[in-house]
């Protein structure tokens, strides 16, 4: 494991609270160890583990698994992994993690430590989708996992493609309301396939029966506008402007 002083400096240096490094920390080498599940990474974390590097930080892992599996044969599964990311990393992960499942699929609770010896644990949770509740609509990629931190880590994980990675973020918005879809719908327009994105976004948004309509969107700026800050504040050095954001993003679905 690294120095305690390596993450505090790197907390310093990029604007963020040491727990955000914490995490970021714990989930590269926890994935590092989930890679040969049989699932495919998504999500912010996706694109900041696999395509770029320094992206904004998230706080969940988001998975859809690509095939049928258990509970009991996942839940080993990830407690294997966690074991062996303990041993691998000297973070001390809780072997004794909690397994839900919910009407998509499964959400798991790893806690852990490392800066804190006392009060609460930190966690990482994984939200895993059933493979029947997703449609994997372009090709699957493999791409190495990025860590920016000293210690030896060389891992390749299974990821959705920007393109797909988008598609869901747009949907998402006409789910709840994260402003971090904004954030990344705003970010990733100009660095992707768009045709791509316009090709798979219908399918996508029938498989959950979601309507695409900006006017719902505009009636639900000031709900993502109270939440921005909080929601985005501990994963990025510099917050964004909201409003050119938020317009930015309605331009995109119009």
């Amino acid at each position: 494991m690294i120095p305690a002083r390596e993450m505090k400096e790197k907390a310093r240096e990029l604007g963020v609270p040491e727990s955000t490094i914490e995490r970021d920390y714990a989930q590269n080498w926890l994935l590092r160890h989930l890679s040969n599940l049989g699932m495919a990474l998504k999500g912010g974390t996706g694109i900041r583990k696999a395509y770029i590097r320094d992206y904004r930080f998230s706080d969940d892992l988001d998975f859809t698994l690509l095939g049928g599996m258990k509970n009991e044969s996942l839940k080993t599964q990830v407690v294997s992994a966690v074991r062996d990311a303990k041993e691998k990393s000297g973070i001390t992960f809780d072997e004794e993690v909690v397994l839900e499942e919910n009407r998509n699929g499964y959400e798991i609770v790893v806690y852990f430590r490392i800066l804190r010896g006392a009060g609460s644990p930190l966690r990482i949770k994984l939200d895993i989708t059933k493979p029947e509740k997703e449609k994997i609509l372009l090709p699957i990629q493999k791409r190495n996992i990025f860590h920016s931190y000293s210690d030896d880590l060389t891992s390749s994980v299974s990821v959705y493609s920007l393109e797909e990675i988008t598609a869901e973020k747009i949907r998402a918005l006409f789910e709840r309301t994260r402003p971090r879809d904004l954030y990344d719908i705003c970010y990733l327009w100009g660095k992707i396939d768009k045709e791509k994105v316009l090709h798979v976004l219908p399918e996508k948004c029938v498989i959950k029966g979601v309507s695409i309509d900006g006017r719902l969107l505009v009636d639900r700026k000031s709900d993502f506008g109270n939440a921005w800050r909080s929601s985005l504040q501990h994963q990025l050095q510099k917050l964004p402007d909201f409003d050119e954001t938020f317009d930015t993003v309605v331009e995109i679905i119009e």
